[in-house]
């Protein structure tokens, strides 16, 4: 072959036992093969052979670089831009390795960014300088005046902003909705490739703090600003209303932790077993019957916003919470029977718990789970007098778990639990025991306990059983099991 000859990729251009490799060739099956389109050159001195490519290379992004690109993803503190081409080379395509590059939000500019959504926003177009190509390209926007954002689009109607000089933090605004906002300006703003020296980057104010309405903007957290990324569509034009998920913020409040929320005067009462759906405001005026409110609210999980079963009420007079308690524990609300007791009670220095039912409490499983409570009181009331009863429920679905407490007076508690239990109801067993105080023992005195009583029959054996199941006993002489259970629903002592 020639040295004048041009070949493509995958031709054969020498014999790799006649020449060594230059530049644009590759080995295969014995031969030299180009890698590219281009002129065929052999180097007699070296005895090497090459392919001088014919025309520009590989487009490759390279660090000193001026890039033009899209801002498509936006982290909190780093955003992804889609690089469009290279300040002042020929446009070509890039490998799609270098399609991509990330921004910190350090690299805006010289001012102090909460997040990188307040300085550019998506379908915002940039200009920014390549500092690193591997194992990722960075872009960086601060100290190059000529790099930033060179055009943006209003979030709430699509028009394209302007600069704009009349307010203190806000350096960009909407002709049409009025929408102001501030994004790391370029000289370059609405220039094109154009850029001016001393033009609109002396908006950002580089090294100034950020005024009033800015943090109070801030102030409102990230998951309110965020509101408006994902409302980021061409409307109406009417202003955007931001949900404050901070500090008392409506229904969202007290997800987990409830941090800063102002303690509210009065008499609060907690309110359990509450439906799937019921909101606040059905909560406060189901309440609101029995005296004056200060305040009222159903818990929500903070990352799914969905009830967690639970709410608070505050009344300003004790009076009025006792009243509530009365009427509204145990109470049928939506489907639903409601737990309500004091919230203070149990604290150190705050007022005394309601009592429990005089009685002996017998717990009672292995229910159907058609079971309600009305049921489980006529199954017991055939054996005597039933004080109170609950069948245990599943706070997030209302569905029973199987099982549930009776209390009883002391001489028909006795007689309820020999007759009922093992006893077979709509194809389930009964299991049926008395929750009270027990002896807690070890190992060997319970062991001692079954060898010397060999032939107390069944209902001891079941005793001794559920002595050595006890391990997580209280001193209040209820089983863990128990506890548990009134954990879940909320139930004081």
């Amino acid at each position: 072959m020639s040295e004048s000859s041009i070949v493509i990729p995958g031709e054969v251009v020498a014999i790799e036992s006649d020449w060594s490799a230059g530049v644009g060739v590759v080995a295969h099956n014995g031969n030299w093969t180009s890698t590219t389109t281009g002129h065929v050159h052999f180097n007699s001195d070296e005895n090497q052979v090459s392919v001088i490519c014919a025309g520009e290379g590989l487009r490759l992004v390279e660090i000193g670089d001026v890039v033009i690109a899209e801002v498509w993803k936006i982290r909190e503190s780093m955003i992804e831009s889609t690089i469009l081409e290279i300040e002042g080379r020929e446009f070509r395509d890039l490998l799609p390795s270098q399609l991509v590059g990330q921004t910190h939000v350090t690299k805006f500019v010289n001012r102090y960014m909460h997040e990188a959504r307040d300085g550019v926003r998506r379908r915002d177009i940039i200009r920014a300088k390549v500092s690193q190509v591997s194992p990722v390209i960075r872009l960086e926007m601060r100290d190059h005046n000529g790099c930033g954002v060179i055009h943006a689009l209003c979030p709430q109607c699509g028009d394209t902003l302007q600069p704009n000089n009349e307010e203190d933090d806000w350096n960009v605004k909407c002709p049409t909705c009025s929408h102001t906002a501030f994004r790391v300006l370029s000289d370059g703003y609405g220039l094109g490739y154009d850029v001016v020296e001393g033009g609109s980057s002396k908006l950002n104010k580089p090294g100034k703090r950020w005024g009033k309405a800015a943090e109070d903007y801030f102030a409102k957290g990230p998951a309110a600003r965020s509101t408006l990324i994902a409302a980021d569509v061409r409307n109406d034009g009417s202003n955007v209303s931001l949900m404050n998920f901070g500090d008392g913020g409506g229904d969202r409040r007290g997800g987990a932790g409830g941090g800063g929320r102002p303690q509210i005067k009065g008499f609060k009462l907690f309110v359990g077993g509450i439906s799937r759906g019921v909101s606040t405001d059905q909560l406060k005026e189901s309440f609101a019957v029995h005296g004056k409110i200060n305040d009222a609210i159903v818990m929500v999980d903070k990352d799914t916003g969905n009830n967690r079963g639970f709410g608070f009420v505050t009344f300003d007079s004790k009076e009025d919470s006792e009243k509530a308690i009365a009427a509204m524990h145990k109470a049928d609300f939506h489907g639903r029977r409601l737990t309500v007791n004091d919230a203070d009670a149990g604290k150190k220095g705050g007022r005394d718990r309601p009592a429990r039912p005089a009685g002996t409490r017998i717990y009672v499983g292995g229910l159907p789970w058609s079971m309600s409570d009305d049921g489980l009181k006529t199954l017991f009331a055939n054996h005597g007098e039933v004080v109170d009863c609950k069948v245990i429920s599943d706070r997030s679905t209302g569905r029973s778990k199987g099982f549930g407490f009776v209390t009883m007076k002391d001489a028909d508690a006795k007689t309820a639990v020999s007759e009922l239990d093992t006893y077979k109801i709509e194809g389930r067993t009964l299991k049926v025991q008395i929750a009270t105080d027990k002896p807690r023992g070890g190992k060997d005195s319970s062991r001692g306990n079954r060898g010397g009583n060999e032939h107390r029959g069944k209902n001891s054996s079941r005793e001794n059983r559920s002595d050595n199941n006890r391990k997580g006993e209280g001193e209040d002489g209820r089983s863990s099991r128990e506890e548990r259970a009134r954990r879940e629903e909320g139930i004081g002592d």
